[in-house]
């Protein structure tokens, strides 16, 4: 199971990241339309120095070997279409989740609060078939106490984090796909 325990001060804050969502060439999709992405995601670096223990999760997918795979099939679609649909594809977005189960499974120590970072978009809302989440029709969250923030939207520099740390992981890199969450305990 992938994961690494780094201290409070391994994780790179920046309130910074938020604004990242938006710029002159991209805005995410889910920028201003979610309860869990900015505007409306608080930046949580004092609440997060709270907890005592932190662990980096993170998913490694062999994306070298997936697009050659897929190139054997459809020879003329490109490399890079081949990575957009990857990235697209909800099988790719569970990964991470199916690791931080398999670690909050394993975790045995005893903590009074836990608080995990996701990646991407809350999908609470998708996942109970409620709809799409209510941020936009004005409404309260649904389920505030399930939502799912991602590291980046509570104000974490995620590569800074993971470049800086002295772990097993090949990053950026060119042969793997990598998703990144944290687990905090107090």
């Amino acid at each position: 199971m992938p994961f690494v325990e780094i201290q409070f001060k391994d994780i790179f804050f920046n309130p910074e990241v938020q604004k990242m969502c938006v710029s002159r060439t991209f805005t995410c999709p889910n920028y201003n339309h979610s309860w869990s992405c900015p505007p409306a995601a608080p930046y949580l670096e004092q609440e997060i120095s709270t907890y005592k223990k932190f662990f980096l999760i993170y998913s490694k997918f062999d994306l070298e070997s997936y697009v050659k795979e897929i190139k054997l099939k459809h020879p003329r679609r490109s490399e890079q279409k081949i990575k957009n649909n990857y990235y697209m594809k909800s099988v790719y977005r569970n990964d991470l989740g199916k690791e931080i189960e398999k670690f909050l499974k394993q975790y045995q120590e005893p903590h009074e609060k836990k608080l995990i970072l996701h990646v991407g978009a809350c999908t609470v809302c998708n996942n109970k078939n409620d709809g799409k989440c209510t941020y936009d029709s004005g409404e309260p969250c649904r389920y505030p106490e399930k939502r799912r923030y991602s590291m980046e939207a509570v104000g974490i520099e995620v590569i800074k984090t993971v470049m800086n740390l002295k772990a097993d992981i090949e990053y950026p890199s060119h042969k793997y796909s990598y998703q990144f969450g944290l687990a905090c305990f107090k």
